[in-house]
C-alpha cells in the first residue's frame, strides 16, 4: 500500500510529476485488491489530463502477442477520450457502464511487464517543446486525428491494433510535456499504422467477399 499511495501523491504533484511508465508500475504491484476497474485506474492514476488515460488505454493493445477480444476492450474507451479531446471538453469522462468494467490486477501486471518498454523508450528523449501544437486548437487536432486511429484500433483483426496504439501512446506523451517533436513523431508514426491496419482489414475484406461470392455461386 506505501508504493500505491506515493504513486497517488506524486500523481497529484504537478511540479515534479512521477513518469507514467512509474505510476503504472507502482499501481500493478501494490494495487490492494485482486480486481480493479476502469474507474479505479483513473482515480489512482490521478488528473493529468487526456494524456494519462490515452496512455492507458493505448498499452494493452502494445502486446506482442494477440489476445482475441482486447482490441475492443480498450479501444472504445480510447476512442471516446480522443473525441472527448477533439471537442474540446476540459477534462476526460467515461461513462459507468466503462468505468464499471473490471480486470485483474495479475493482467494489469503482465501488461505492464510487457508493454512498458515502449513507453520507457519514449519517455527518455521527451522534453518541453512548445508550440501551436501544443495549444487548445492543437490538442483538439489531435483528438480528431486520435480519433481515426482508435477507430482502427477497435477493429478486432490481428496487427491493426499495435501500430496506431503506439501512434497514440507517443502523440499523449508528447501532449503531457508540451513536446512538438514527440507528437509529430506519433504523428507520422500513425500514418504506418494506418496504411498497416488498412491493407489488413481491406484484405480481410476482400477474401470474405470473395468467399461469399464463391459459397453462393456469384462469381
Amino acid at each position: 500500500m506505501d508504493g500505491l499511495q506515493d504513486a497517488q501523491h506524486a500523481a497529484a504533484n504537478h511540479d515534479h510529476p512521477i513518469p507514467v511508465s512509474e505510476l503504472v508500475t507502482g499501481i500493478a504491484r501494490d494495487w490492494p485488491s485482486e480486481r480493479l476497474t476502469l474507474g479505479d485506474l483513473m482515480e489512482a492514476l490521478g488528473a493529468r489530463g487526456y494524456g494519462v488515460l490515452i496512455v492507458l488505454f493505448a498499452l494493452p493493445n502494445l502486446l506482442p502477442v494477440y489476445i482475441p477480444g482486447l482490441s475492443p476492450i480498450f479501444g472504445v474507451p480510447l476512442l471516446i477520450i480522443c473525441a472527448q479531446l477533439a471537442y474540446g471538453l476540459p477534462t476526460p469522462k467515461l461513462p459507468a457502464l466503462l468505468t464499471r468494467r473490471s480486470m485483474r490486477r495479475a493482467d494489469l501486471r503482465m501488461i505492464a511487464e510487457k508493454a512498458l518498454p515502449w513507453l520507457r523508450r519514449v519517455e527518455r528523449y521527451v522534453k518541453p517543446r512548445p508550440s501551436w501544437i501544443t495549444t487548445r486548437a492543437g490538442e483538439r487536432l489531435i483528438g480528431i486525428y486520435g480519433v481515426w486511429l482508435a477507430a482502427i484500433v477497435c477493429v478486432p483483426l490481428p496487427l491493426t491494433n499495435g501500430p496506431p496504439s503506439l501512434a497514440c501512446l507517443i502523440m499523449a506523451i508528447g501532449l503531457m510535456e508540451e513536446d512538438t517533436r514527440t507528437i509529430l513523431a506519433g504523428a507520422a508514426f500513425g500514418v504506418f499504422g494506418s496504411f498497416i491496419g488498412l491493407s489488413i482489414i481491406g484484405s480481410v475484406g476482400w477474401m470474405l467477399m470473395a468467399g461469399f461470392a464463391w459459397l453462393f455461386g456469384l462469381s
